[in-house]
């Protein structure tokens, strides 16, 4: 691995209520990686991420963003510190159009100085967008839906994108284009974690994986590696 560590989680326990769904997570990404974290339902995944972002309080363990713990931080707090969020299911305001939309996603204070700027590098990196900018985002097909949704996050500006399962509904085809989008975000350099479901995507596009299962880590290597062993092809991608 190189570049400089952006998050680490250490042991980290998390819970719904009474019952405990993630037991002993450790993870790193560095500077300018995709890491997958990938797993059967139930395995642990967007509760893992939902605890990185805020949105759920961690039992027990520490949440380290650019060297700095960030678990116990409200939600809005750790987007100012630079990490965002691609929720699952999109979560867009469909009556807005797809410009609003994006113009909510920079509210931060560091964001909204580079506003315009920032504005102009998505419509590059989605010209989709930028053709329909005034259409209500409820009306877009469920691919632009999601290229609004990444995009709508990369105007807070952030150093870490996390992703929960951006292929959710999508034709194959699709899903495709929008792991290609994210190699290319990350060639940006912003750097990206993707929860996913669809294990043999994922891996094939990051650099680095980790296997949930059971809510603990069941495997981790680079990803290509992963996507090779025969007992994670079998067990966790159903090849």
């Amino acid at each position: 691995m190189t570049g400089a560590t952006v998050l680490e989680l250490h042991s980290l326990e998390v819970a719904y209520g009474d019952q405990q769904v993630v037991w002993g997570v450790s993870l790193e990404v560095r500077d300018g990686e995709v890491v997958a974290v990938v797993g059967p339902n139930g395995a642990g995944k967007t509760t893992t991420l939902l605890a990185t972002a805020g949105l759920l309080r961690p039992l027990g363990g520490q949440v380290m963003l650019l060297g700095a713990r960030i678990d116990g931080l409200p939600p809005h707090a750790i987007v100012e510190r630079g990490l965002a969020l691609v929720p699952e299911g999109r979560r867009l305001f469909g009556g807005m159009t797809v410009r609003e939309n994006l113009l909510l996603g920079g509210y931060p204070a560091r964001a909204r100085r580079a506003r315009a700027a920032t504005l102009a590098e998505v419509m590059d990196l989605f010209p989709v967008l930028a053709a329909r900018a005034h259409q209500r985002a409820g009306t877009l097909s469920g691919g632009e839906q999601q290229m609004l949704a990444i995009g709508r996050a990369l105007m807070a500006r952030p150093r870490l994108l996390l992703l929960d399962e951006p292929s959710l509904g999508l034709a194959p085809r699709l899903v495709r284009r929008v792991f290609e989008l994210v190699r290319e975000i990350a060639a940006r350099g912003v750097t990206v974690v993707v929860v996913e479901q669809n294990a043999f995507q994922a891996l094939a596009h990051a650099d680095r994986a980790y296997v949930l299962s059971g809510g603990r880590v069941a495997a981790a290597g680079p990803a290509r590696e992963l996507l090779a062993q025969d007992e994670i092809r079998r067990t966790y991608i159903g090849l």
